[in-house]
């Protein structure tokens, strides 16, 4: 059965800290992971864009969280900000997937995020030929961030190489819906989420789970915020609860 998994983009931040905060006041850095995963099935992890994980790192992430947990990934920025998707991408993307084995292996491993740069604008040819390359046994997204890329041509490029084109929704412009994978991946950024906002995004969530394909969503972080208010709220509207019955 398809699943519907929210959660929140990071985790380890001192500002969530707090008596009235996500965390609470005398947990360790150390426990807010396995804190996190009492509360979501999944994370969205950004640090991986600016450094790979060691070994070490990425097996006590397997070690404090249960077997359900997902984690999801955004590529790191060489591939998608230095190479900019060129071929010689390949390389370090084929590495980083050696540092992000150990989650593959133990069925941990969501999708991984490709987002691009906002003044990276639309070239079909850089993209199929990135596209291709891509190991078929991983699931893939990608982030358009300039509105050239905003095409058919682009969305039909995606859907045959089975790459979510994921549902970005920030304060200055609303999610691009557009059904390219077997899989939906969604990024809620808006600084404000009011119940109509959130209940049409829980509606859309699990209309796409009744279709048969699993959905990935993840609440903006902010050092000072409390996304974790959106996440528990989505949770509530669709009646999901935060882990598996």
């Amino acid at each position: 059965m398809a699943t519907v998994r929210i959660g929140l983009s990071g985790y380890s931040y001192k500002p969530w800290q707090g008596p009235t905060r996500f965390y609470p006041p005398t947990l360790k850095q150390a426990q807010f992971l396995e804190y996190y995963s009492t509360r979501y099935r999944t994370v969205e992890l950004d640090g991986v864009w600016f450094r790979l994980p060691t070994l070490s790192a990425v097996t006590k992430w397997i070690e404090q969280t249960p077997a359900h947990f997902v984690f999801s990934v955004k590529a790191h920025r060489t591939i998608t900000h230095v190479k900019r998707l060129r071929p010689d991408a390949a390389s370090f993307l084929h590495t980083m997937l050696e540092h992000l084995a150990p989650l593959a292996e133990k069925q941990k491993l969501g999708p991984i995020l490709l987002q691009l740069p906002p003044n990276f604008k639309r070239n079909d040819d850089r993209l199929a030929e990135f596209l291709q390359g891509l190991p078929p046994a991983y699931r893939w997204v990608m982030e358009f961030r300039h509105d050239s890329w905003n095409h058919a041509t682009v969305e039909n490029l995606l859907r045959r190489f089975r790459v979510a084109w994921a549902a970005v929704e920030t304060d200055d412009r609303p999610a691009e819906y557009r059904d390219t994978a077997d899989f939906l991946y969604a990024r809620l950024r808006r600084s404000q989420y009011s119940n109509k906002d959130l209940t049409r995004w829980g509606e859309y969530f699990l209309q796409t789970r009744r279709n048969g394909k699993d959905c990935y969503a993840y609440c903006k972080h902010e050092d000072e915020g409390s996304p974790w208010m959106w996440a528990d709220q989505l949770l509530k509207i669709m009646n999901v609860g935060t882990l598996p019955g």
